[in-house]
């Protein structure tokens, strides 16, 4: 295992419902704007995100997205059939990139509505698999902020 500040994590984040209007296809970062993303873009653009985080984009519509990955405007909301639909897809591509990039930790911040399409994602890495969680959405924006713009362990409670 390497010291914390060489460790290095994957990021599983649920697309959202907000987006920009767009005519063609543009990063899938630039596409999504709600609270969560406005979170991790506001890290990136301050020079703040946390060197060692890559993100994986869970979409309604797609599947697993990259952040870079050019995608169009769509409105598909996640439901539990289509999460069970991606659950293979999801998890193997979780898998995959663990393997592939050797992370230490993936990290998971997806609404219920996403949590079957992950399903399994424990046995199927051989790394310690968190969620940001929290009673609404501010907390959990707190604690993915914390994450994103520190890399420290997220608090558990006293915040």
């Amino acid at each position: 295992m390497r010291s914390a500040e060489y460790m290095t994590s994957l990021l599983v984040q649920s697309c959202s419902a907000t987006k920009e209007q767009v005519d063609t296809p543009v990063p899938a970062l630039d596409l999504y704007d709600g609270y969560f993303f406005r979170i991790i873009k506001k890290a990136l653009r301050t020079g703040r995100f946390q060197s060692g985080i890559d993100i994986m984009i869970i979409s309604a519509e797609h599947g697993v997205v990259e952040p870079d990955q050019e995608i169009g405007y769509y409105d598909r909301r996640m439901d539990t059939e289509r999460a069970d639909e991606l659950n293979d897809q999801v998890v193997s591509a979780i898998a995959s990139k663990v393997t592939t990039n050797g992370y230490d930790k993936v990290w998971i911040n997806l609404g219920k509505d996403y949590l079957p399409a992950i399903d399994g994602v424990e046995s199927a890495v051989d790394v310690p698999v968190d969620y940001i969680e929290g009673t609404g959405i501010g907390m959990k924006g707190k604690r993915l902020k914390h994450l994103v713009s520190s890399g420290r362990s997220i608090p558990v409670h006293g915040d």
